[in-house]
């Protein structure tokens, strides 16, 4: 299974667990009880972010120069607001050689997948799955290591979503539809950030945000995004 298909999945999941606009997050119960161990040099790695036009039929094209386009919205806002708001110190990733960059590749699938199930189950919002929440063991294995080698940095950024953004003959089928009283999506964003421990590869912090209204190809829209998942950070500012 392809990672950009995991994420449109976790859209369609976000949009059936709630309405409601606010960021989710899951936390690690040893960073909320430890603020003093949050990282404080924390790399960034690629979001992998992908980006769909919806035929006025309900059919996803991927746009790459929307990928593009909306993958450096969501690097510079990430960048900006955490040196903004005090976070941490959020650094571009290194340039790597052809096997690290396989190497990462590997783990950012992996970490896709781990975090289907933070997602899922980590904020122990299902009664049969609520020890998840205490029980906080998700992680991808010491593999990144070589980053904090490289890097210094005490953890990674990881930042996936899928973007369906409706063609203008969508837009019209919309409008002709609400007269038949046919009510059909117009589109759906939905972003994840989480920091891995690149040492241990342990998921320490994970913040999830749906919008039917967000474009992120608009810069003032990746921030608003990005800000609603920095909010969940744990700890002051």
């Amino acid at each position: 299974m392809k990672p950009w298909f995991v994420v449109a999945v976790w859209c369609l999941a976000a949009i059936l667990a709630s309405s409601a606009q606010a960021a989710m997050s899951a936390i690690s119960p040893a960073l909320q009880q430890n603020l003093d161990a949050r990282p404080k040099r924390v790399v960034l790695l690629p979001p992998q972010v992908f980006v769909f036009e919806l035929s006025a039929g309900g059919v996803p094209t991927r746009m790459a120069d929307w990928e593009a386009l909306a993958r450096d919205n969501l690097a510079a806002t990430a960048t900006r607001l955490a040196e903004s708001g005090h976070l941490f110190e959020l650094i571009p990733a290194p340039t790597l050689t052809a096997e690290e960059a396989e190497q990462l590749e590997a783990h950012i699938g992996l970490y896709d997948r781990v975090a289907q199930s933070v997602f899922v189950y980590g904020r122990g919002e299902q009664s049969a799955w609520a020890h998840k929440k205490y029980e906080f063991d998700y992680t991808v294995g010491p593999g990144l290591a070589f980053l904090r080698e490289r890097t210094g940095a005490d953890a990674a950024l990881i930042v996936l979503g899928s973007d369906f953004i409706s063609s203008g003959g969508r837009k019209a089928a919309f409008v002709a539809g609400l007269a038949l009283g046919i009510i059909m999506p117009l589109g759906q964003s939905f972003v994840a950030a989480g920091v891995v421990d690149l040492a241990s590869g342990d998921v320490r912090w994970m913040s999830f945000d749906s919008s039917s209204r967000i474009d992120t190809r608009d810069p003032t829209d990746a921030e608003e995004l990005m800000r609603a998942l920095y909010e969940t950070w744990p700890g002051p500012r």
